[in-house]
């Protein structure tokens, strides 16, 4: 698992970039712990190895620490999927690879799949965000006549929701493939692609880097 990404990103700065990395790094942290809505701001300090009062020298709550925290990792994750997705112009092809890489890059990642799961919950502003690329990515397969659905909210909280299932699963019981290739094939059936295509396209999802 990867330690201390966002002082990893900060490398090199001065003492106030680096606190408020650590405070950050200890934000996934204790999420992943104890949940998005259990974490407190006490035990983000204390894991940072921060005195309680330095917490508000870098953010004004808990709601902004976790934000940040959310948006840096989404971030994080959506920049390596657009690396390796260059190129790829079929929109069933993308979102059946993001699907199996964003679970592969959590599953290797622990605190980052607790919080991107904990902000679909809670952060209603993050869930939108992310929202954004695979909506981008449903509408190109429906322009290309891949997929046979209206994209709609309810439809991407669908998708998501399936991508969450298999991704906790997996968090709980280990790495598991076929896991994976079958809320790929899920999903691109109620995109509205014919099982056998469906089926198809799933078993020729990427296999874990």
């Amino acid at each position: 698992m990867r330690q201390g990404h966002f002082q990893e990103q900060t490398t090199g700065g001065g003492k106030r970039e680096r606190t408020r990395s650590a405070l950050l790094d200890a934000t996934a942290s204790v999420v992943a712990a104890k949940g998005m809505e259990a974490a407190k701001i006490l035990d983000i300090t204390e894991a940072a190895g921060l005195a309680n009062g330095t917490f508000y020298n870098y953010f004004t709550d808990k709601d902004e620490i976790l934000r940040e925290t959310a948006y840096g990792i989404a971030l994080a994750v959506s920049r390596q999927l657009d690396e390796e997705m260059a190129g790829i112009e079929d929109g069933a092809k993308r979102v059946t690879m993001a699907t199996a890489r964003f679970i592969d890059i959590t599953i290797a990642e622990p605190d980052w799949a607790h919080v991107l799961l904990g902000s679909a919950e809670h952060l209603p502003d993050v869930r939108r965000d992310i929202y954004h690329y695979l909506r981008s990515d449903i509408e190109r397969g429906v322009e290309q006549g891949k997929f046979d659905v209206d994209v709609t909210d309810f439809l991407l909280d669908q998708v998501a929701a399936l991508i969450g299932v298999a991704l906790r699963a997996q968090l709980h019981g280990g790495r598991d493939p076929a896991l994976t290739r079958a809320a790929c094939e899920s999903i691109l059936r109620l995109l509205g692609m014919s099982p056998a295509k469906a089926r198809k396209l799933a078993e020729a999802a990427p296999a874990q880097k």
